[in-house]
């Protein structure tokens, strides 16, 4: 049975979905104000994670995804850029999908903008009024958290500095002193004029940050969801403020399992732009590969820090590289594989359901990836030792098959098979195999420089010359 570790209980709990057999997922997306981060994509993968092992078990998921185009770190920034606000934000929307392609992160069901949901912000605000859940005050609504009883129950918020009454129009401020927080913002003069303003009974405003997903969350799955994922540093007051407004609209609870990622840190520290450790995701992917990045992600548990460093990097790419080799070999053994029967098939052939059914308790285990890594090696271990001798095309197969589709869960080796082999690389093999034939070892060997200069490896096996790219 799958367990998700759900932040609102704080212990694992067996997971049951609301629809048999369907899984509703809501993920905070990204704020489009600047080019994000790698700790922004590792929480974007931990819920690819989720999806695909979701589906991995059967269930049929729908993910929605929130654009933030529309919050105070947007408005500022478009306005020191000296652009509008939307060709501001869809310069870095774009930017987005671009480190989702990077990192082979499915796309989601809808990506939802703030912008286009104000009309159910200003609804929204209009109902918690009517609750006596919110109230107007300057021309800017504003969340009642005294009106709430149960504010607080994600976060676990110690509420003894708390100011009742006390109103706060910033997107985020301090967790240990929560105060009423802004829904819907009265337009200064400044924005009016830029035409950041929503007409509404109040005046012009502009949406708070936090109302943005709760309509967006309540439009695309009702009052209730399977799963809501994001940074645990959204956990106080983003996520504490999204369960206030919906299930103070509503009655009804909001999300039943949420699920938060850890940090990624830098050699110990926190990334920030003033101890020159931010990292963006392309800088990182120019470095070592998009795949590559995606292992090291999948090789720390989604609620541990990751401590990126050059030196984890490495290691990372080296582990997945020597997947990658096995995935290799396995296509090269089955392209002159034989039905023969060998001594191992029997072995092998009684050790991959084991292996599978290891994978899929790792997974189920609150999506322990690092753990189903460790049993994706044990295959690679395993595949490897048949290769050494056995070639039994229906074996093969099944190790590719298993090889297949633990790559697949785990968003792995999405370009492997594709890429031909150039022309000129080719001819230079073929050359080379003249060569030892003849016994002209030098010349083969001159060969074998020739085509590794090209970014090319040539291996001798019983099968022939195995031609691969080199991984750098």
């Amino acid at each position: 049975m799958l367990q998700i570790y759900n932040t609102l209980t704080r212990k694992k709990e067996i997971f049951k979905s609301l629809k048999e057999g369907e899984v509703s997922i809501y993920a905070c997306g990204p704020t489009v104000y600047n080019m994000p981060h790698i700790g922004n994509y590792r929480t974007f993968l931990m819920t690819d994670n989720l999806v695909r092992t979701l589906e991995y078990l059967g269930y049929k998921v729908k993910l929605v995804m929130n654009i933030t185009d529309i919050d105070d770190k947007t408005i500022r920034d478009s306005k020191a850029a000296g652009m509008s606000l939307k060709d501001f934000t869809d310069i870095y929307t774009a930017e987005f999908f671009k480190g989702l392609d990077m990192l082979n992160i499915k796309r989601a069901s809808t990506y939802p903008r703030a912008t286009e949901n104000v009309d159910g912000m200003i609804e929204l605000a209009q109902k918690l009024i009517d609750k006596g859940l919110a109230y107007e005050k300057g021309g800017s609504i504003y969340y009642r958290i005294s009106g709430f009883p149960d504010y607080g129950k994600l976060s676990k918020i110690d509420f003894d500095n708390i100011i009742i009454g006390a109103s706060v129009d910033v997107d985020e401020y301090d967790k240990d002193n929560p105060r009423d927080f802004a829904l819907l913002k009265a337009s200064t003069p400044e924005e009016i004029e830029r035409g950041i303003y929503y007409e509404s009974i109040w005046g012009k405003i502009r949406p708070g940050w936090h109302i943005e997903c709760s309509v967006m969350a309540m439009n695309s799955f009702g009052p209730t969801l399977d799963i809501h994922t994001g940074g645990v540093d959204l956990i106080f007051p983003h996520h504490e403020n999204e369960i206030a407004q919906s299930e103070g609209a509503t009655g009804k609870p909001f999300v039943y399992n949420w699920v938060h990622g850890e940090h990624l840190i830098v050699e110990g520290e926190k990334m920030s732009k003033s101890r020159g450790n931010m990292f963006t995701l392309p800088e990182i992917v120019r470095k070592y590969g998009g795949e590559v990045v995606r292992f090291m992600f999948l090789s720390v548990h989604y609620r541990k820090k990751l401590d990126y460093s050059d030196a984890f990097a490495e290691n990372a790419k080296n582990n997945y590289l020597r997947l990658k080799e096995t995935l290799d070999n396995l296509e090269f053994a089955l392209a002159s594989a034989e039905d023969a029967a060998y001594p191992e098939d029997s072995e092998v052939l009684k050790a991959l359901p084991e292996i599978e059914n290891h994978f899929r308790e790792a997974l189920e285990d609150d999506f322990n990836t690092p753990k189903a890594v460790t049993v994706f090696r044990d295959l690679s271990r395993t595949a490897n030792k048949y290769l050494e001798s056995g070639k039994n095309r229906q074996v093969l197969g099944k190790l590719y098959s298993l090889y297949r589709q633990f790559s697949d869960v785990l968003g792995l080796f999405a370009e492997a098979g594709k890429e031909e082999i150039p022309e000129n690389v080719m001819k230079l093999v073929e050359e080379r195999e003249a060569a030892r034939k003849n016994k002209e070892w030098a010349i083969s060997d001159a060969f074998r420089e020739k085509i590794k200069s090209l970014g090319y490896i040539v291996q001798d096996t019983k099968e022939g010359q195995n031609v691969k790219k080199v991984e750098y």
